[in-house]
């Protein structure tokens, strides 16, 4: 087992640098944004009446997160699909958003092209292949830089439709939420960064935690659901380890149930909380029972805080603390937290 406080001789286990490319999450966002403010997408013609964005994997969880920062504010519906099917209402007064990182991602394909067939305006964040083609003769392509692995071109995928939904005049200017958001993320680099030992890190002090057991990692509001989301999916395919997430308060109304199972399985599973900072009395009681209930048989359970004052800010502080927490924990495996094997073996069992 790799010892986190000697990363020295990391490459052998992570040839591709997935640790170098989590760590750039904060010059990436700024990247990004100034890429997407340069090449701004068009105007819209007319109000949309709802919009719809599909993906899959990685390359969903942005229209996740600005579902969450702006619920208060988006000027209409926004369903977020993850499947090849679209919602029966889709027609000529939709905005279908398909993000796929590669292009190539069957499902995102199989949406997009029935968006077009049912009169919807199309819109692509993609990097090339298929989609952009698609997209390029029958609507708009919003071209993300190339070469990363989906899961890691968060920031590319997140600012172009940020940048989108503040054209068409959806959610207010952005500009001051993601210089704080990219802000905050410098502090959890250097809080949390491969040179800080695991006593003062919170994300090896994680990945210590997390060990062998199973994470379950709760958001403590519907503000934070996607944060616990990307954790449990970055958890999977970095760690290659099994995860859980659900979000309170509904957790309280099932989940708490499954914590009954048999001791010596409950102790090997750890509870990691994360809190946005928004939640109110009744959430934070509701929180602290359940951890003196259900949770008392977890073999452990912690609390994340988000950073930052801005909802942005905030959710992005909680993504960027899982990612590093979950590669290390590949290295404290001794695994390379690039590849993702199993995912390749069922598209190539999946075909086109």
């Amino acid at each position: 087992m790799l010892s986190l406080d000697d990363l020295s001789s990391r490459t052998p286990r992570d040839p591709s640098d997935m640790l170098g490319t989590v760590l750039a999450l904060p010059a990436q966002l700024r990247e990004a944004w100034r890429g997407s403010a340069a090449s701004p997408p068009p105007a819209l013609a007319a109000a949309p009446a709802h919009l719809v964005a599909v993906g899959m994997g990685g390359s969903a969880i942005a229209a996740d997160l600005l579902a969450a920062c702006f619920r208060g504010s988006l000027a209409l519906p926004l369903a977020v699909v993850r499947e090849g099917r679209l919602p029966a209402y889709v027609g000529p007064n939709s905005l279908v958003i398909a993000t796929s990182y590669s292009g190539e991602t069957g499902e995102t394909l199989e949406a997009a092209e029935a968006a077009l067939r049912a009169g919807a305006r199309l819109v692509a964040i993609t990097s090339g292949g298929r989609l952009a083609s698609l997209a390029g003769r029958h609507g708009t392509v919003l071209g993300v830089r190339g070469g990363l692995q989906p899961r890691a071109a968060l920031a590319y995928l997140l600012a172009p439709m940020l940048a989108a939904f503040v054209r068409w005049g959806m959610v207010p200017p952005a500009d001051r939420e993601v210089a704080e958001a990219a802000a905050v993320l410098d502090a959890v680099v250097r809080e949390a960064g491969p040179d800080v030992p695991t006593r003062a890190n919170p994300a090896k002090d994680l990945a210590e935690r997390f060990g062998e057991r199973i994470p379950a990692v709760y958001a403590g509001s519907p503000d934070v659901a996607p944060a616990a989301r990307r954790w449990k999916t970055q958890l999977n395919e970095n760690a290659k380890t099994l995860a859980l997430w659900d979000v309170f308060p509904e957790l309280t109304h099932n989940e708490v149930v499954g914590w009954g199972l048999p001791a010596d399985l409950a102790g090997r599973l750890v509870a990691a909380i994360l809190l946005g900072g928004g939640e109110g009395p009744a959430d934070l009681h509701r929180i602290r029972v359940t951890r003196e209930t259900a949770l008392r048989r977890a073999g452990d359970v912690c609390e994340v805080r988000a950073r930052g004052e801005g909802a942005l800010a905030r959710l992005l502080s909680l993504v960027l603390l899982g990612d590093l927490a979950s590669v290390y924990l590949s290295y404290r495996r001794g695994l390379d937290p690039t590849p993702v094997e199993a995912i390749d073996a069922v598209k190539r069992g999946a075909g086109p």
